[in-house]
């Protein structure tokens, strides 16, 4: 199992992982935002529908 070179390989995967990590963190951040900004808008529209 020799992939064209271990030591470049080596010093990629982890960047890599680090910025799946990353990103993966944001998203869920902003879906969080999104659904907490989503139930503040709809209590609005419910107290001013009642």
């Amino acid at each position: 199992m020799n992939l064209t070179s271990p030591s470049t390989l080596g010093g990629i995967m982890p960047i890599f992982m680090v910025a799946y990590f990353i990103i993966r963190l944001v998203f869920i951040g902003l879906t969080i935002y999104a659904l907490i900004l989503l139930i503040k808008a709809l209590k609005i529209y419910i107290k001013k529908n009642s």
